[in-house]
């Protein structure tokens, strides 16, 4: 059985890598709208800080769900690649 501060040090592992919002849109290439979008449909997981109630300032992304997005994301040929 894991100690609680093995859980924390875990957990303060993922929020060291994590980004804004922001920073996945430019790093993604994409509007910060459609990364929140992400969120919300569930497609991008998040680390919540604080109440988050007035801003969503305490949102964050860790870098291993923009991996596990990219790896399941799949981009269909066109036809000039098929070709």
């Amino acid at each position: 059985m894991p100690k609680p501060n093995d859980e924390l040090a875990g957990e303060l592992a993922q929020l060291q890598g994590a980004l804004k919002p922001a920073e996945v849109a430019e790093y993604l290439d994409v509007h910060p709208a459609t990364v929140y979008r992400l969120i919300a449909n569930g497609q991008l997981r998040t680390i919540q800080l604080g109440s988050g109630q007035k801003r969503r300032t305490g949102l964050k992304v860790p870098q291993a769900a923009v991996v596990e997005y990219l790896r399941g994301s799949q981009v269909a040929p066109t036809a000039t690649e098929v070709a």
